[in-house]
């Protein structure tokens, strides 16, 4: 997750009081909603600007991209300059993914993580989508695979992967984190990132429910401003505000039953 070179953790009565749920976390699925709220509740001060990181803001802009491209009426369309296409493999849609997302964000922290997400979420689609596909895919039928993927409904579900991707890497990044620097001896802290890794699964599970939030009116959005245009940075702006504020919101819900 590359640790070393990204973020600053503070070292507050919250953090610790994080450190001691991970440490009391007995494996049970319904600690993790609680885990994972108070985790969020740490960096409240970040997580609500999120939507205005370039970083963010580009990788979920190349899903769009790719949506768009997906839809054959528009496959020449190059949208926001990207030379895109779902006849790409997902090798290559990484690759280009990680150009974009580099060139485009203003610090490491937000953009590595949305790019990984990102990249997490064409893979899985393309695992999801090609079940049937020959293990070397001809161009036309790798496009095949992505078709769906240009509709309200294909982007939906993409973006679905997308912020289950997201949360989950974010909440279990700054859960290791606290991990390494709340242990002082390397006993401790092995003890407690085996702790941290035990309950992985189930963060990560909670994040893919809780990203059902987003899914639940992206095909809307998606539909309003990208069916036949491109969106705006406004636009995805304000999207990504809204969906980060759902799941926000839910993730504290569960957090306080």
């Amino acid at each position: 997750m590359g640790h070393e070179r990204i973020g600053i953790l503070p070292r507050t009565q919250p953090w610790e009081k994080l450190v001691r749920q991970v440490t009391e976390f007995s494996g049970a699925a319904a600690d993790a909603p609680a885990i994972a709220a108070n985790t969020l509740g740490n960096v409240r001060s970040r997580f609500a600007a999120i939507q205005q990181d370039s970083g963010m803001k580009a990788a979920f802009k190349f899903l769009v991209a790719l949506s768009v491209s997906a839809d054959p009426a528009r496959a020449k369309e190059a949208p926001y300059g990207l030379a895109i296409s779902s006849a790409l493999s997902p090798l290559a849609l990484a690759k280009l993914l990680h150009s974009w997302v580099t060139d485009n964000q203003d610090s490491l922290e937000y953009g590595q993580l949305a790019q990984a997400a990102a990249a997490d979420a064409i893979a899985n689609w393309h695992e999801q989508h090609s079940s049937q596909r020959p293990l070397f895919a001809s161009e036309e039928e790798r496009g095949d695979t992505w078709r769906k993927a240009g509709t309200g409904a294909g982007f939906c579900e993409l973006a679905r992967l997308f912020f289950a991707g997201f949360l989950g890497r974010y909440l279990n990044y700054f859960l290791e984190r606290q991990a390494s620097v709340s242990c002082r001896t390397i006993a401790d802290r092995d003890l407690l990132s085996s702790q941290v890794r035990n309950h992985v699964e189930a963060v990560s599970r909670h994040a893919f429910e809780t990203a059902k939030i987003a899914q639940s009116f992206a095909a809307g959005w998606y539909n309003r401003h990208a069916a036949e245009t491109l969106p705006s940075d406004a636009e995805v702006e304000s999207f990504l505000s809204v969906a980060f504020g759902k799941i926000r919101e839910e993730l504290r819900r569960e957090g306080s039953t």
